[in-house]
């Protein structure tokens, strides 16, 4: 399948919380965790684990014999696209893996970033272009290796207003992680996950928070 990427440019804000060196802050938004209601989910790296620090690792269980759905985490408008790659590339430096993304820009100024989706399920089965507006909880595509090992890659961020991110779907503006916005979940104790913790995905006021 030839790659599609293409990106919408918007003005975005700012949000406030600290993890570890470099300090992060939290994200002003409350998202729910991006896996289709009912799917249990473990962590495969929470913010401080991850490297670089910042984002989440998510994986949908049980691991095999099942597919998962992603959905948004939050209203948003769909900003960017790419899933044309289907090589797995794991024990590569992240900057040198063709990932699959969709980066969804919320009216709080925040951006979530889905990475590692299966090959044309953005596009293909979930129907989406740039500038769609998407509902929290609506299907924006199946986790996948694509890149990395089955999981989905969720970050939280502020891009800068002109020139967000680069071909690859990187943060430009992001050296020392200043963009980045540790995700607060729904319907998660403390709404911060923990590496190697089990939880539910649920739609926000669905349970107690």
């Amino acid at each position: 399948m030839k790659s599609v990427f293409v990106l919408m440019g918007a003005a975005l804000a700012s949000g406030a919380i600290a993890t570890e060196a470099p300090a992060i802050p939290a994200s002003s938004g409350l998202y729910r965790l991006p896996f289709a209601d009912g799917t249990e989910v473990s962590v495969f790296d929470a913010a401080a684990s991850h490297r670089p620090v910042g984002a989440v690792d998510l994986v949908g269980e049980p691991r095999e014999g099942k597919l998962h759905r992603i959905v948004a985490a939050a209203d948003g408008t769909v900003m960017a696209i790419q899933d044309g790659y289907s090589e797995q590339q794991s024990g590569r430096a992240a900057s040198e893996c063709r990932n699959n993304l969709l980066w969804l820009a919320h009216p709080n100024g925040e951006w979530t970033l889905y990475g590692h989706m299966a090959t044309g399920s953005t596009s293909g089965k979930a129907g989406l272009k740039v500038g769609d507006h998407v509902r929290a909880g609506q299907y924006v595509g199946d986790e996948a290796a694509v890149a990395m090992l089955d999981h989905v890659h969720f970050e939280v961020a502020v891009p800068q207003a002109s020139d967000p991110i680069d071909k690859g779907g990187f943060l430009n503006g992001n050296e020392e992680r200043q963009r980045m916005r540790v995700p607060r979940f729904c319907n998660v104790p403390g709404q911060t996950v923990r590496k190697d913790a089990h939880y539910t995905a649920l739609a926000c006021g669905s349970a107690s928070e």
